[in-house]
């Protein structure tokens, strides 16, 4: 599963784990699919405890996230990245 994450996004998250208080041996970022009101598919990004049944675990630095499969469908070469104006972690194709 080719997904990257940028230096920029491992710093962020890592914040978000100090701050959310989550075990980083064991826990990590989940990333999720999930269908929108409009029909399209989003990505959602939130501090998990460990993997759930069918999630792809990926080391980046020293982060882990939790891929769900669906995930991978839709955006098969993802980034996970920082929107720069709000300093929001994005899922986007690679480039």
């Amino acid at each position: 599963m080719p997904i990257q994450v940028t230096e920029e996004a491992v710093d962020v998250l890592r914040r978000s784990l100090e701050l959310g208080r989550v075990d980083p041996s064991a826990g990590g970022v989940r990333l999720r699919a999930a269908r929108g009101l409009q029909g399209g598919l989003g990505v959602q990004v939130e501090l998990a405890d460990g993997p759930l049944e069918g999630e792809t675990t990926v080391e980046a630095s020293d982060i882990r996230l939790f891929v769900d499969p669906g995930v991978t469908e839709a955006i098969p070469n993802a980034v996970v990245a920082v929107e720069p104006q709000h300093e929001m972690i994005v899922v986007r194709p690679a480039d």
